[in-house]
């Protein structure tokens, strides 16, 4: 039985990772895309496949933080994939504010995701072409309430369900 927590918890390290650098991937074109609306992509991702199936794609934890819904330890969960070469971070002014821009640097590896995840995200994707963080925000907040709580507070996976 702890083996199989053990690989559960893994498998799902391994699903986050994969799914940063393939929202990376998918975004390296966009005009503006930075590690707010990286969190946005990552949070709606997850809390959609909540919606509908039951369950999150990678099992992650969020908050609320200014801007909008932030993964639990985003560094902790981003420092491999910069230490291997898998993404890097450019710094750019972006209207006078700074935008810390990941950029996917390798493939994701989808291997470990079922075809109802990739067309969760993949929906998410398409959904959100051509947003701004702000537009992006407003979206996550119709889904996981985020503005609802206090800085710092975790976001619920139930916030998704449908009322």
């Amino acid at each position: 039985m702890t083996t199989l927590r053990t690989f559960t918890s893994e498998l799902a390290e391994v699903k986050l990772r994969e799914l940063i650098i393939y929202l990376c991937e998918r975004r390296i074109t966009a005009r503006s895309f930075g590690t707010s609306q990286l969190n946005t992509l990552l949070c709606l991702s997850d809390f959609l496949h909540f919606r509908r199936h039951g369950e999150s794609i990678t099992g992650a934890d969020y908050v609320v933080a200014e801007h909008g819904p932030w993964l639990v330890k985003f560094e902790l969960h981003l420092d491999p994939l910069l230490d291997n070469g898998s993404i890097v971070i450019q710094s750019s002014d972006l209207g006078g504010f700074t935008q810390y821009r990941p950029m996917a640097l390798a493939s994701a590896d989808l291997f470990g995701f079922n075809g109802a995840e990739v067309a969760t995200t993949e929906q998410i994707l398409r959904a959100t072409e051509g947003q701004s963080a702000t537009e992006l925000a407003d979206l996550a907040h119709s889904l996981t309430h985020w503005r609802d709580g206090v800085l710092g507070s975790p976001l619920s996976y139930d916030l998704a369900r449908d009322e």
